[in-house]
């Protein structure tokens, strides 16, 4: 048992703000899991995690810290669970892992690119300003003066 196999146990979370945008994504990749520490004792293991949520008002993160608790108490070979929320984070999209932001600008992109094939004249669709990786905000829909 290590951090990895902790990791890659709680990346099958899946965020369902995620979900509902087109591109699921777990709590590794939506950069939720702060911190993992794994503790070898008699040949068990105390599994211990911080995790946080994306907006102070998201109401996922009781929910996230059951589910992860479940998962990692069935596992062979642990001896305690403890997981915490870290109210005080500061999530950012740059948290997210580089694949998933990669993914998620890419679905962006299409989505975009079907919605402005799409629109009647004069009418054009623009991506509301933010990162570079297309992470911040929703697509607006602006009318052109065409006088």
């Amino acid at each position: 048992m290590n951090e990895d196999a902790i990791r890659t146990l709680l990346n099958g979370i899946v965020d369902p703000c995620s979900r509902a945008a087109g591109t699921p994504a777990g709590l590794v990749d939506m950069g939720l899991v702060r911190r993992v520490s794994v503790t070898a004792i008699a040949g068990e293991y105390d599994v211990r995690v911080t995790l946080c949520v994306t907006e102070p008002g998201c109401v996922m993160g009781g929910c996230f810290a059951r589910e992860a608790e479940i998962r990692l108490a069935e596992l062979p070979g642990i001896r305690s669970v403890s997981i915490k929320l870290d109210g005080a984070a500061d999530w950012t999209p740059t948290d997210m892992s580089a694949s998933y932001r990669v993914r998620l600008a890419a679905v962006r992109a299409a989505r975009f690119s079907h919605r402005a094939a799409h629109l009647p004249p004069g009418v054009s669709g623009s991506p509301s300003q933010g990162s570079p990786e297309g992470m911040s905000g929703k697509s607006r829909l602006r009318h052109q003066d065409t006088r």
